[in-house]
């Protein structure tokens, strides 16, 4: 197979049954790993760059006994997450390198494999395993989840995800007090079918549930030490029936199969498109299509291989003349090191508004009819041209560019429809795209607040304007995105084969935010935009609430706080900026690679932000 003859998609590319001789008596299913999926994939194998976290403390209810609320919050949470594993099974999957055959030219074939569990018990067993504890020492909890975080979770060996586990919690306790440290972390190769914040209110959601029963015992959970060690299994927890099977079924294979989602591109339509248009009665894929045929069922005749040739060529012709015109950015110097390191030192040191200044902002928003993600696209550009304007004082005028993900489910379908994902709304389907901001330095002091205003103001209208136009999910956009979507395909996959005959010879920096995300790139990192990873921007308040009940006690809730959310950054990306509001508060996350990036470049953009924000929150009095 070659590219001139690729239809797109990988053949063979639905969920299905098992059917080789070496597989156990047990129903298994496989799905080939998407090309997005894939490039997360190789990624993870190198000590685990781009495993996702997000960390958070829990308050529970004070109670005559801390010890007895802690130990039921443990056995619900537990119970909870078997149930999860259950509902969106991806959680569970292992990776492995699937038979010899290639289904995208010069691409080896990795595999998704999910086996269901035999009964609620075996399901209970499973999650167990993939939950440890860390004993924290008396007013130690902060310390001991920063020590989790620094030492294991972001450095150092892959130790707490493999691909075998693609998803586990880790809480860290204080004991006989109500409050815990709470960890979820998430290898990349399943991020884009599964939303984090999503998957953790579905989580408490469970956990707060008053129709649920509560156990009289909480498991025995292994600490991290004695993982690390090399113990894999703690003491087995034995939970009756009655108790356990409202908390985790059994579903029906046809069901398992119904929630496993498929990869982004396989909801895309087969290419180059013949004459015949499609219309709005068109089925489109689902998670789980009623048959199994290992190719996609293409509403059309597929085309012929001169027009596949034709589509693919005109595809390159595009993205160098793209390329080309691109425009450029500026870059923030790296230390000195002839090649980044083999493995990025990262830290994640962040910036929380208060309430009263968030809030400020916020009005500033609503008064001009903006969302706090474009506020804060162009706090971040003025930021980043103030520091600019310090590293170099004598280049030319060079704009700002923020890269951003976005959810491409919106142009996949001919017209608006309800969500087609199984049990909740928690795919992603990523991809990316760029919007370029004003490169205006202004210095937020006393003499020249209305001009850092009015300045934030326009590039926060701009960048309104041009997510209006990119991201508008009508016919004209929608054939829009399809082609770019393939043109971003195909350059990702000829630059993972190197075999990308395009020169990327400009992009010493890119900036990636969305409305969830930012990233900056050193100026040594050879590789092209669509390659970039991604942050996040975005209101998380409406996807994860601050509080939930807790049944074993009486009108009493359990509290979320301080969440933090990042990545294991990549080998030679220096920085990745997430930044999002949760519990009325604005937060920006700074990922750091300190191998690469020097600490006062990284107090400036954070302090920047800053300072440009309490001047857009100090406009805003609590009456207007």
């Amino acid at each position: 197979m070659s590219f001139s003859t690729w239809p797109g998609y990988r053949p063979g590319h639905r969920w299905v049954i098992d059917e080789r001789a070496d597989r156990p008596p047990r129903v298994r299913f496989v799905r080939p790993l998407g090309v997005l999926e894939a490039k997360f994939d190789d990624a993870s194998q190198r000590q685990g760059q781009s495993d996702t976290f997000l960390r958070l403390k829990v308050s529970l209810p004070a109670s005559v006994d801390d010890g007895d609320v802690q130990c039921a919050f443990v056995a619900r949470l537990s119970l909870a997450w078997a149930n999860l594993r259950a509902s969106h099974p991806l959680l569970a999957t292992t990776v492995r390198d699937a038979p010899h055959v290639e289904t995208i030219p010069m691409c080896r074939t990795r595999e998704f494999q999910y086996e269901p569990p035999g009964s609620t018990e075996d399901a209970l067993r499973r999650a167990q395993k993939t939950i440890l504890k860390v004993d924290a020492a008396a007013s130690q909890l902060d310390a001991a989840m920063d020590d989790l975080q620094g030492q294991h979770i972001l450095n150092g060996e892959r130790v707490l995800l493999d691909q075998s586990t693609m998803a586990r919690l880790v809480l860290v306790v204080e004991q006989d007090t109500t409050e815990l440290g709470f960890f979820l972390l998430i290898s990349h190769v399943i991020s884009d079918g599964l939303s984090v914040f999503r998957l953790v209110n579905e989580l408490f959601s469970l956990v707060s549930s008053p129709d649920l029963p509560t156990p009289a015992t909480s498991p025995h959970l292994l600490t991290v030490d004695a993982f690390l060690a090399g113990s894999l299994d703690s003491p087995a927890w034995e939970v009756p029936g009655v108790v356990a099977r409202p908390w985790v079924s059994m579903p029906p294979p046809d069901e398992v199969l119904r929630r496993l989602p498929l990869a982004t591109e396989d909801h895309f339509p087969n290419i180059p498109l013949s004459s015949s248009v499609l219309s709005s009665s068109t089925p489109q894929p689902t998670e789980a299509p009623a048959d199994t045929e290992p190719h996609l069922s293409a509403p059309h005749a597929p085309p012929s291989a001169a027009r596949q040739r034709w589509f693919w060529a005109i595809t390159r012709i595009l993205i160098l003349l793209r390329q080309r015109h691109f425009p450029r950015s500026l870059h923030f110097p790296r230390l000195a090191y002839p090649s980044p390191p083999v493995q990025a030192n990262t830290r994640w040191p962040f910036l929380r508004f208060n309430k009263a200044s968030s809030a400020g902002m916020i009005r500033f928003c609503k008064r001009n009819s903006l969302s706090p993600s474009m506020l804060l696209y162009a706090i971040l550009s003025m930021s980043l041209a103030n520091a600019f304007a310090k590293i170099h004082p004598h280049e030319p005028y060079r704009p700002v560019l923020i890269g951003f993900p976005f959810s491409a489910r919106p142009f996949l379908e001919p017209v608006a429809t309800s969500s087609s994902d199984p049990s909740s709304d928690c795919a992603i389907r990523i991809t990316f795209g760029t919007i370029h901001l004003p490169n205006i330095p202004q210095d937020p002091t006393v003499e020249n607040l209305e001009a850092v205003r009015a300045t934030v103001l326009r590039g926060a209208r701009l960048a309104k304007q041009q997510f209006t136009k990119r991201l508008a999910p009508e016919r004209q956009s929608r054939s829009l995105f399809l082609a770019s979507a393939y043109a971003l395909i195909l350059d990702r996959l000829l630059s993972s084969t190197g075999r990308n005959p395009i020169p990327y010879e400009d992009p010493k920096t890119a900036i990636n935010a969305s409305s969830v995300f930012l990233c900056v790139l050193l100026e040594h990192r050879p590789l092209p935009r669509s390659h970039r990873p991604p942050a996040v921007i975005g209101d998380v308040d409406r996807l994860l609430p601050t509080t939930f009940s807790f049944p074993p006690l009486t009108a009493s809730h359990l509290r979320l706080h301080e969440m933090l959310v990042g990545t294991r950054l990549h080998r030679g990306e220096g920085m990745l900026m997430e930044t999002f509001t949760w519990d009325g508060m604005i937060q920006v996350c700074l990922g750091v690679d300190d191998k690469l990036i020097r600490d006062e470049h990284v107090e400036g953009i954070l302090e920047g932000m800053r300072r440009i924000g309490e001047v857009i929150a100090g406009s805003e009095s609590p009456q207007q």
